[in-house]
């Protein structure tokens, strides 16, 4: 298969011999090309784009139009949305809709009912898998459902193979819709997950499932029984709110994970960076575009901190996010690093254009910054360990205040009772995204504030009553914010018989008035409470020996 060719139209420049040039488009599959027309398993309409508007040279086009190739390529070659295909069959629910168009779809081969909205209580499954309770004994498994938007419903929405009317110019574009994807429907995974930073997966009591909370859909359930996740790829609408909010990372892009999108920072190294929602029509789109500014094509709302600042720190410059919505998730985001780089900088760190208009002003004020640029990747660090890095090497020894969390992007910090915390390091256990550590070296709990998400499971999980504090504060822009502080030490306890250490002094201590009454005045048990495991064992057979 040809990998990278280009059509030719009139903006066409000397390119790489890594492109072949076609005079025009050919009944062959390519894996990416400029023109619509052309057979391609990738359509990249960025790269007509950047050559009809950039002020480049033609060395540097030529140049960057390969990069823009190479991208693709990376994202493609890289990238985890594998097709999945599901059959389907031709039963559809036609709700609150003219009997015409039953008729029409009959005469097409669909098996049709049509209901009114209030004879439906509900409804639940996936597309092609259906079902729609209408009383207390009576159920109707179908396919697809076809609803008028004036009495749509939450349920209607939330559920894959639930289409409104008023999408379809007329019934033959409904036709056609459906007989697309009748009976093979096809999907892709947009999110992969990780459950062993998941907040929420087997832990004994609730304390994140925000996904579950952001997810427009049923692509995110839970099981409050078994503190399980339950993810349905075909119910996902691609919005990446999910990602975007996932505090420890756990959810990934599966069409342009970690590992590939630090490779794609790369090519963009010393360039302007403007981000472009795919939804986003580039094929009459014409403007100025600056030397040394280059186009990304992304899926919308799933970038993180972490992937916004990645970015900007790989570029060197601010960056325009053109799209036509804007996630929760991102909107936290945005206005974070907003309002750091105005502090440090007195510059925006992303311009967010909603139309041509506000995209063609931004492009003007976008600019280099100086002490910027970051060249750092490190694929195994979580989300939030490379977003500290990041933070720190732009706040060096700098206070720029602090930002409360929003809903959705929280900080906080941890207090620690000194005098009640026997560093039994049960929060330690409970944190599994690294913001609570113990230092052996020191014998001290130490706790790093840029990496908590706050979901709270070290508070509940901390095994003395009033010694562990979690508040929600938020973000505080500090070179100690983004280190790890010691919150409580004690020195070590040695074995009264093989002078071993083995425990902390406070440890050894509590233990012993707690269980000191119990032991009357049996001196070989209460001498126990001052031995390491085996001394404990040896100390206890030959008082058993000696009975």
């Amino acid at each position: 298969m040809k990998e990278f060719v280009f059509i030719k139209n009139k903006n066409l420049v000397p390119l790489p011999d890594q492109i072949e040039i076609w005079e025009t488009t050919k009944d062959i599959e390519v894996l990416i090309s400029n023109d619509k027309k052309q057979k391609s398993i990738i359509y990249a309409p960025e790269i007509n784009f950047y050559l009809r508007n950039s002020q480049d040279d033609a060395l540097e086009k030529a140049k960057n139009i390969l990069k823009l190739y190479q991208i693709r390529n990376h994202i493609y070659d890289l990238g985890l949305d594998f097709e999945e295909n599901k059959q389907i069959q031709k039963r559809i629910i036609l709700v609150d809709l003219e009997e015409e168009l039953a008729d029409f779809l009959k005469k097409n081969n669909f098996k049709v009912i049509t209901l009114k909205n209030q004879e439906i209580k509900g409804i639940f499954g996936t597309i092609g898998e259906l079902c729609a309770i209408i009383s207390d004994e009576v159920e109707i498994d179908f396919d697809i459902l076809i609803f008028n938007r004036k009495y749509s419903r939450k349920d209607f929405l939330r559920q894959s193979g639930c289409y409104d009317m008023q999408n379809f110019k007329d019934k033959e574009t409904l036709l056609e819709f459906l007989n697309s994807i009748v009976p093979n429907y096809t999907y892709k995974n947009y999110f992969s997950y990780d459950l062993n930073i998941c907040q929420y997966h087997s832990r004994r009591s609730e304390h994140c499932a925000k996904c579950v909370e952001i997810c427009p859909t049923t692509a995110i359930l839970k099981d409050d029984e078994n503190k399980n996740l339950v993810f349905s790829q075909i119910d996902c609408l691609e919005c990446g709110s999910c990602i975007s909010i996932c505090p420890s990372g756990s959810l990934d892009s599966a069409n342009l994970p970690r590992n590939s999108f630090f490779k794609i920072c790369n090519f963009f190294t010393k360039n302007k960076i403007v981000l472009i929602s795919e939804k986003i029509s580039l094929e009459n789109l014409n403007l100025a575009l600056p030397k040394n500014t280059l186009p990304l094509i992304i899926k919308d709302g799933w970038l993180t901190p972490m992937h916004f600042l990645s970015l900007l720190q790989s570029s060197g410059a601010n960056i325009i996010f053109f799209t036509k919505t804007l996630s929760e998730g991102n909107h936290e985001t945005i206005e974070l690093l907003n309002t750091f780089f105005e502090r440090k900088f007195n510059k925006k760190a992303i311009f967010v254009a909603n139309n041509n208009e506000e995209f063609i002003t931004q492009l003007k004020q976008q600019e280099f910054i100086e002490n910027l640029y970051f060249e750092f990747h490190n694929n195994t660090l979580t989300t939030r360990e490379n977003f500290s890095i990041r933070m720190q090497k732009l706040i060096q020894n700098d206070d720029f205040g602090s930002l409360k969390s929003g809903n959705w992007i929280r900080y906080g910090k941890i207090e620690i009772n000194t005098q009640t915390c026997t560093l039994c390091l049960s929060c330690v256990g409970a944190c599994n995204v690294g913001a609570l550590i113990a230092d052996h070296q020191e014998n001290a709990l130490k706790f790093n504030a840029s990496l908590c998400t706050t979901c709270g499971y070290c508070e509940v999980s901390c095994a003395e009553k009033n010694t562990l504090k979690l508040t929600r504060s938020g973000i505080e822009f500090n070179p100690e914010f983004f280190k790890y502080q010691t919150m409580a030490k004690d020195e070590l306890f040695a074995c009264i018989e093989c002078g071993k250490e083995f425990a902390t002094k406070k440890a050894i201590q509590k233990i012993a008035e707690f269980m000191k009454p119990k032991f009357k005045e049996d001196q070989n048990k209460i001498k126990t409470l001052y031995c390491c495991a085996e001394c404990k064992a040896k100390i206890m057979i030959k008082s058993m020996s000696n009975l």
